[in-house]
């Protein structure tokens, strides 16, 4: 190969838009035109005398090597892809040829080349297009048709020539010209998801004859489809129904697509939406909701449907703050039951509602419920407090105050969806319990008339009563009237001695005193007092009334007393009735019972949440079992000397309290127990 190349070659060279490669036998290269020089960016001088593989990174070709092929290779030709001096990849579509001497040897390689970057990118394009298309028009859910339009397109042309301008109410007028282009439309191609829905498992079965899948009256689609194709209009969309070959009607969504390419062809495309679960969805959902407006207007019960999103927000803003305790929070906000009644409202009511607070109709009462929740404001607090701790339902008594100025008992109850994530829309239901509550409070009246008519009544009983009960503290006032004249007939007078047991006197005077006023409070109809009443201490001081009688019957006392006790609400003094008859019956047991040891234990504790219980325990004969059941009943005593009165006192004196009082015999180590449990104080 001559090692020098003439101009003239080269000018002739850089005039071919071909690239032109000239390489040596070890493809070494030798030169290239301007050509080439575009394509990779590279001049001649910088790469004279390199392997071309090398310096442009030859990938998908033969590594060239003439020598090698010892005059067996003649040439090549396919594409390869190469990278330019900016560092992109171009593919260049080569030819490849081995120029040979006279005797056969290789003399040169002469590489010609075409830049197919371009069409190889669009080739790509168009092969990834064709494969997404596929993939839509196939795995779709969507029933695709592709239909021959051609004679449709010419019949219609046709009718333009004849002067026909307005295609609709030509089509109106001659239903059978719609009919022929229905029947003269073809179904070339059809997707997988129509033969699931319009055939039987043979996509052939579906190509040709559309008419047997269109009915009459879907006739006014399709003819309002070909009014669309013709006036230019880029689609067309409606509600149709279709025959299957199976029989079956399929109410459907049709579309159809107009591309002006595809026209050109005298081809549409059309798509198929099966409605048939969306409409029945649809139906039953109408279905349900005139149920449910039937339910909600024409129910005998008042019923709110409110929305509480806004305070549902807020109440997560405050979780978000770390608050725990609403009840806290509220207290520490003033205003905040204000902006919360503000941030629920009404969005409807049914006639009930209308009628119960006195409204003209259903608008007057939509809106923010703090104008209607004007009473009862803690009730509506526990109701947010409920929410707020994930309570799902909320039920209580409220008072309502009505259009006309009337103050109406209700029942409250609602539910709150959030507690389940759901949208904060709830319903309240409220029913009106004026009446009931007049029925309460009259019965409640009458009741009281009727205990007083009791306690009149039993008159003689009450003075029993009288003596029963005031018999122990003028005992008590004997003992120490006696024990204060031994002090002072010594001949060394103890005048401390005297003056306790002179306190100790008037004291017992004193509660005498108190119990015939309350047993004539009782008699006049009066309601005892109700005031908190610390236990712990109560018994306490009965245990000082009692020391002396402890004393005297040789009883050991213990107090278990629970320092955590809660107030009750009562009368002190009855209770303390209660309390001193139910330990003297205890001491008067044990000492019935001749020797062995004397204990009496007094013990408070919780009974449950909101109960308070008081137990008395000792270590006499017990309780006989046909007895158990008669001892708190009037006039039934186990004493030779008893007036069968005390526990029937201590009963209703119980009673009266809201508590309930007991009796049993302990297992072991015998004797009886004897308790009483009270409301705590709220």
């Amino acid at each position: 190969m001559s090692e020098q190349i003439s101009e003239w070659s080269t000018a002739v060279l850089d005039l071919m838009q071909e690239s032109v490669v000239l390489l040596d036998c070890k493809a070494r290269i030798v030169h290239w035109n301007a050509a080439a020089q575009a394509l990779y960016g590279r001049c001649i001088d910088d790469v004279r005398g390199l392997r071309i593989d090398a310096v442009l990174q030859t990938r998908g070709g033969p590594l060239l090597d003439a020598s090698d092929a010892a005059g067996k290779l003649d040439g090549w030709q396919g594409d390869v892809q190469r990278i330019a001096a900016n560092g992109t990849d171009v593919t260049v579509r080569l030819r490849c040829t081995v120029r040979h001497d006279r005797d056969g040897a290789a003399l040169d390689i002469v590489e010609t080349g075409v830049d197919i970057t371009a069409q190889k990118q669009a080739e790509d394009a168009l092969r990834r297009t064709e494969h997404r298309y596929f993939n839509l028009y196939q795995a779709a859910a969507v029933s695709f048709w592709e239909l021959d339009f051609s004679v449709v397109a010419a019949k219609v042309r046709n009718l333009a020539s004849l002067g026909v301008k307005d295609l609709r109410t030509y089509f109106s007028a001659h239903p059978e010209f719609v009919h022929e282009l229905i029947k003269a439309t073809r179904v070339l191609d059809v997707n997988d998801q129509c033969v699931r829905m319009f055939g039987r498992g043979d996509k052939n079965e579906l190509l040709g004859d559309l008419s047997r899948f269109w009915p009459l009256h879907s006739y006014r689609v399709f003819a309002e489809s070909v009014i669309a194709a013709f006036s230019g209009m880029p689609g067309y969309a409606a509600e149709a129904s279709f025959v299957t070959l199976r029989g079956d009607h399929v109410d459907t969504w049709f579309t159809s697509s107009f591309s002006p390419d595809m026209l050109a062809r005298g081809k549409i495309l059309v798509g198929i939406i099966d409605l048939s679960a969306s409409k029945a969805a649809m139906s039953a959902l109408f279905a349900s909701e005139q149920r449910y407006r039937k339910l909600f207007q024409f129910v005998p019960v008042s019923l709110i449907q409110i929305d509480r999103a806004e305070l549902a927000n807020h109440f997560a803003a405050l979780r978000a703050q770390g608050v725990t305790d609403l009840a806290k929070h509220i207290e520490a906000t003033p205003g905040f039951v204000d902006m919360a009644l503000n941030s629920i409202r009404i969005v409807e009511v049914n006639w009930k509602t209308v009628e119960l607070f006195g409204a003209h109709d259903a608008a007057e009462l939509l809106g923010p419920v703090a104008r209607l929740w004007t009473e009862s404001r803690d009730t509506f607090q526990h109701s947010m407090q409920t929410v707020y701790n994930g309570g799902a339902s909320f039920q209580g008594e409220i008072r309502i105050r009505t259009f006309t100025g009337q103050v109406v008992d209700v029942l409250y109850v609602t539910d709150f969806p959030e507690a389940a994530r759901e949208p904060a829309l709830g319903l309240a239901c409220l029913v009106d319990i004026s009446e009931r509550v007049r029925a309460q409070q009259a019965l409640a009246k009458t009741q009281a008339e009727f205990a007083h008519a009791a306690r009149v009544s039993v008159l003689g009983e009450l003075t029993a009563s009288i003596v029963h009960e005031v018999n122990q503290p003028l005992c008590a006032v004997l003992s120490n009237a006696e024990a204060a004249l031994r002090w002072i007939d010594r001949p060394e007078p103890n005048l401390g001695e005297v003056r306790t047991l002179s306190t100790r006197i008037i004291r017992d005077v004193s509660r005498a005193a108190e119990i015939v006023q309350r047993i004539r409070a009782l008699a006049g109809g009066k309601e005892p007092e109700r005031l908190p009443v610390e236990l712990n201490r109560m018994i306490e001081e009965v245990m000082v009334f009692l020391s002396p009688e402890l004393a005297r019957q040789d009883v050991q006392a213990t107090l278990e007393l629970d320092p955590q006790q809660p107030c009750v609400l009562g009368d002190r003094v009855q209770l303390q009735q209660v309390l001193v008859n139910m330990a003297v019956n205890a001491i008067h047991a044990m000492a019935s019972r001749g020797s062995g040891a004397r204990r009496l234990v007094i013990r408070t504790r919780n009974d449950r949440l909101s109960l308070v219980r008081v137990e008395l325990e000792d270590t006499g004969p017990g309780i006989a079992a046909d007895h158990l059941d008669h001892l708190f009943k009037s006039f039934f005593t186990t004493k030779a000397d008893g007036m069968g009165i005390g526990l029937a006192i201590c009963r209703s004196i119980i009673d009266a309290h809201g508590g309930r009082i007991t009796a049993e015999n302990l297992a072991a180590p015998g004797g009886a127990r004897f308790s009483f449990s009270l409301p705590a104080c709220a």
